[in-house]
């Protein structure tokens, strides 16, 4: 009985043990990982008034009007460079 107590015990350390260390490890980086850059906003002012809109959409132009082209991001820019990492 006595080595069966031992192994349970051997056992219930080992776990509290490993579950301290993956505490630390999540902890660890959470606070040391590196922070989302902050998303930038743009304002800006509308000289026109909303009224002049709802005026300018009527039913007609609206059944009218074309969607416009949405850009193709599957493909990659020939004219962009991308950045170069420094070699070590």
């Amino acid at each position: 009985m006595s080595r069966q107590y031992r192994l349970i015990q051997l056992s219930l350390a080992g776990t509290i043990l490993v579950c301290l260390l993956v505490g630390v490890y999540l902890f660890a980086g959470k606070r040391f990982s590196k922070p989302d850059p902050p998303a930038t906003i743009i304002k800006h002012s509308v000289d026109k008034p909303s009224d002049e809109a709802l005026k300018y959409w009527t039913a007609d132009k609206m059944r009218k009007a074309k969607p416009a082209d949405l850009p193709h991001v599957g493909t990659r820019d020939q004219g962009k460079q991308q950045p170069r990492r420094p070699s070590d």
